[in-house]
């Protein structure tokens, strides 16, 4: 069994911490499962980068791919994660935790901006 889990900042301010039409509209594109696709906030909000991942531990998830919804390798995306994924991955060796690159300045961003 495999996750996606998508993490972001967050907000502090709670309402503005609404992933669910984002996660819905990857699941199509992926063709997966909503369920399949989780999300998780480094800072402000929940559920956060360690709940997710150990709920997918209990659930027996084998495999996650983390990805960071970010634009560059700021200090989240350089450290902070990174060492989350490694306390993991020293605790539950048999779990393949994958980490993808931030989404970078791609040049399919500017159509978006545009």
């Amino acid at each position: 069994m495999e996750r996606i889990i998508i993490v972001l900042h967050g907000s502090s301010k709670n309402d503005r911490n609404n992933l669910e039409n984002f996660i819905k509209e990857l699941a199509k594109k992926l063709k997966r499962k909503t369920e399949d696709i989780k999300y998780a906030y480094l800072q402000f909000g929940t559920p956060t980068l360690e709940d997710i991942v150990l709920q997918c531990i209990r659930e027996n998830v084998k495999r996650m791919i983390i990805h960071p919804l970010f634009l560059s390798y700021g200090t989240h995306v350089s450290s902070n994660i990174p060492e989350i994924i490694e306390k993991f991955r020293k605790n539950y060796p048999d779990i393949d935790i994958v980490y993808t690159k931030p989404i970078g300045l791609h040049k399919k961003l500017a159509d978006i901006v545009k």
